[in-house]
């Protein structure tokens, strides 16, 4: 393992090796060089193809070549005669290739010889030692130079070859099978370059998820590989850093101007104190008080809302979506009561949730205190399962939004004209921090009008 880290290491100082460019066209040849490999190697068995004769079977036929050469001398008998009386004897009469021998006079024509063997001589003219091939189910070997007083010429021999092709030339007998070993062999190292290709591609898809979950932490992973991908790896991590400062200076600016604006707040609420106490209790201190008391209540969502927008992990617990919700639920049916207005609910699922419960529940409490303060009579509160998701709906019978504006109203600080403005109440956080929060724990919020009049607030939350 550590020699073969030190050759990846070795490649990749290499400019070509450590380009994509350079890696896919490597991959390509090598793949091409093992598929040529593959069927040569497979071809140098093939019976089919031309080659030596072996050692053993070239002694046996030379013995009895040289038998009938010997009795061709001491008899004087002509070879072809001995051959055709050869070839009558050694199972001529079962099949022509059980042990046939052919005589070729140097000066006779060979036309009358069968095709196979007239292209096995034309294909051994030239060659200095015998060679052999397979014709269909005959062995074929020679030449055999012959020369006696009489006459000279070429012996072949054919014999019934009994054996069965191997699996891998049968393989590679139709283009079908090749076009199949060519895929087999290729497959590993196409993987290998699919799985090169992809890896950093995966990285950087696990590293936008968590940027976009709010995890603005560099990744070292991403600057490896070839250089295309390091490179846009490099210049991620530049990004994801220079995120993590806007953000961290956003929530350091947030919180100083947070801490500026309450000291002179609490610097007011003092002289205002002091002041009714010297001059008794007047319409004027009641609102200052009341102006201090909401720009207190703005600070603070404001606060939320900016470490809401910072933070990417949240300390989470696993909790049933009843014991989570349902005493928000009880105190927005009580303040909804105390204004001649009432909210029904269908029963919670039977659902467990891992969210961190200050913020969930912040999130429905919000929704909900918007709906009592718009809502003519009463709120409507559904609850049910889509598939892996837990779905609230709060319905309210206000004068709803304009359809233009549905998705603003989650916007910091957003008020819609009309029955929706600042005389009614609120900082226009409270939507806004609803948003952030569910999104932080991968849920989802949607808004719609009712046809009957009225606003609908969807909260879309993982089951766990």
């Amino acid at each position: 393992m550590g020699r073969l880290a030190s050759v990846r290491q070795t490649l990749s100082r290499v400019p070509f090796f450590s380009s994509l460019y350079g890696r896919v066209f490597v991959i390509f040849w090598l793949t091409l060089l093992l598929v040529l490999a593959a069927v040569i190697w497979a071809q140098r068995g093939d019976p089919r193809s031309l080659h030596p004769v072996p050692a053993a079977e070239q002694a046996r036929i030379a013995a009895q070549i040289n038998q009938l050469v010997n009795i061709a001398t001491t008899r004087d008998i002509p070879i072809a005669t001995l051959v055709a009386r050869h070839n009558q004897r050694r199972g001529h009469r079962h099949s022509r290739a059980a042990n046939t021998l052919y005589w070729v006079p140097k000066s006779a024509r060979i036309d009358d010889l069968p095709t196979e063997l007239r292209r096995f001589m034309a294909q051994t003219n030239e060659t200095e030692q015998p060679m052999q091939r397979l014709v269909r189910r005959a062995m074929l070997a020679g030449p055999f130079s012959v020369s006696t007083d009489n006459t000279q010429g070429n012996l072949y021999h054919a014999r019934r070859w009994q054996p069965r092709l191997p699996f891998v030339l049968k393989i590679l007998e139709t283009p079908q099978h090749l076009l199949l070993v060519t895929m087999l062999v290729s497959t590993p190292l196409l993987l290998w370059l699919a799985y090169t290709l992809t890896r950093p591609a995966r990285r950087f898809e696990a590293a936008s998820r968590r940027v976009a979950n709010g995890d603005l932490v560099p990744d070292p992973a991403l600057e490896c590989g070839p250089r295309e991908f390091s490179e846009a790896g490099k210049g991620f991590n530049h990004m994801v850093t220079a995120l993590n400062q806007m953000v961290t200076g956003q929530q350091q600016l947030v919180s100083d101007i947070s801490h500026e604006l309450r000291s002179p707040l609490t610097r007011l609420q003092m002289a205002r104190a002091l002041a009714e106490r010297e001059l008794g209790h007047s319409d004027s201190l009641a609102r200052i008080e009341r102006e201090a008391g909401q720009l207190e209540a703005l600070i603070a969502e404001l606060l939320t809302l900016s470490k809401l927008q910072a933070q990417g992990q949240l300390e989470r617990a696993s909790v049933s979506a009843d014991v989570l919700w349902q005493s928000v639920v009880d105190d927005a049916s009580f303040e909804a009561n105390q204004q001649g207005k009432s909210i029904t609910i269908t029963p919670w699922p039977s659902v467990t949730l891992s969210v961190n419960s200050r913020l969930a529940c912040s999130a429905l409490e919000n929704v909900l205190r918007n709906a009592i303060r718009y809502a003519h009579l009463g709120i409507d509160i559904t609850t049910f399962i889509d598939d892996t998701m837990l779905v609230i709906q709060v319905a309210d019978d206000g004068p709803g939004v304009p359809e233009s504006m549905l998705t603003d109203i989650f916007r910091p600080f957003y008020r819609v004209s009309a029955a929706r403005e600042r005389q009614s109440g609120g900082s226009g956080l409270g939507l806004a921090i609803t948003a952030q929060a569910v999104q932080q724990h991968g849920g989802q919020v949607l808004a719609h009008n009712r046809p009957q009049g009225g606003l609908v607030v969807t909260l879309r939350w993982p089951v766990h």
